[in-house]
C-alpha cells in the first residue's frame, strides 16, 4: 500500500499509460479521479476500479474544465496529494507535412493541458499536504525524430517545463515535486494505431512492432504497468528527495 491515503487525479485517465497509472494507483491504496474527454471508457475503468475511483470529464485544454475537475475531485475524495498528465496525441508529421493548424492542436494538448495540469496542481497541493506532480514527456522530447516535428516540440517543452515548476515550489517552500516521465515505444492504443496505419500501407503487424522493438537495446515494446510503475514510485514517499528529473522508460532508447 504505497499510496495510502493519496488522492490522484490522472489526466487522460481513460486509456493508455493513464489507465494503467490508474490501476496500479487503486492497487496500491491511493483514490483516483479518473480525467478524460471519453466519458465510456473512463465509466467502464471506474467500475472496475470499485469506490477508490471517480471520473471526471476534461478537456485539458481547457482552463475551466480543469477548475471543476479538480473541485469535483477534492469534494469526493478531499484534498490533492497528486497530479498525473498523462493526456497527449502523436501525429507523426516532418516539417515539410505538418500544418500550423496541426502543430498548434498537437502542442494544445501535449504542452498546454500540461502548463494547466501543472498550474492547477500547484494551487491544490500547496494549500494541502504538498504532494507530487508527475507529467509525461517522452524519449522524441530529447532525441527527436523527423516524423515527429510537432509531437518532438511538445514533449521537449514538458521537459523544461517541468523543471521550472520543480523549481519553483523549491524556492517557494511548497513541499511539492515535479518530474517527468519518459516513455520510450510503449504498447498502448497510441501504437495500436501506428500499427493500424502500416498495415494499410501494406506492412505487416509483426513487422511495424518489429521497427518500433528495434530502437530500443532491450529490442521489444513497453508494457503500459512498466511506465505506470514509474509513476507509482514518483507519486510515492519514496521519492521524496526527487524533483525536476527525468525517468526513462525506454528499454535503453536514451541510454
Amino acid at each position: 500500500m504505497r499510496l495510502k491515503g493519496k488522492v490522484a487525479l490522472i489526466s487522460g485517465g481513460a486509456s493508455g499509460i493513464g489507465a494503467a497509472s490508474a490501476r496500479r494507483f487503486v492497487e496500491e491504496g491511493a483514490k483516483v479521479a479518473v480525467a478524460d474527454m471519453n466519458a465510456e471508457k473512463a465509466e467502464a475503468l471506474v467500475e472496475t476500479l470499485g469506490d477508490q475511483a471517480m471520473f471526471v470529464p476534461l478537456d485539458v485544454r481547457a482552463d475551466a474544465d480543469w477548475a471543476k475537475a479538480v473541485e469535483a475531485a477534492q469534494a469526493r475524495f478531499g484534498p490533492l496529494t497528486t497530479v498525473v498528465n498523462s493526456a497527449g496525441v502523436s501525429r507523426p508529421a516532418t516539417i515539410e507535412q505538418e500544418t500550423l493548424e496541426g502543430f498548434h492542436e498537437t502542442l494544445a494538448i501535449n504542452l498546454d493541458g500540461v502548463f494547466l495540469g501543472c498550474k492547477y496542481a500547484v494551487a491544490a497541493l500547496k494549500g494541502g499536504q504538498g504532494g507530487s506532480i508527475v507529467n509525461f514527456g517522452s524519449t522524441l522530447g530529447v532525441r527527436a525524430g523527423a516524423v515527429f516535428a510537432a509531437y518532438a516540440a511538445s514533449k521537449g517543452g514538458v521537459r523544461l517545463l517541468t523543471r521550472a515548476v520543480a523549481l519553483h515550489c523549491a524556492e517557494a517552500g511548497y513541499d511539492i515535486r515535479c518530474n517527468a516521465v519518459l516513455p520510450g515505444a510503449i504498447h498502448t492504443e497510441m501504437v495500436e494505431g501506428y500499427i493500424a496505419a502500416g498495415e494499410a500501407q501494406g506492412v505487416t503487424r509483426a513487422q511495424v512492432i518489429d521497427r518500433f522493438a528495434s530502437v530500443h537495446p532491450m529490442k521489444r515494446l513497453g508494457r503500459p504497468r512498466e511506465a505506470a510503475d514509474a509513476v507509482v514510485f514518483l507519486a510515492s514517499d519514496e521519492s521524496s528527495f526527487t524533483t525536476g528529473a527525468d525517468l526513462p522508460v525506454d528499454g535503453g532508447f536514451l541510454a
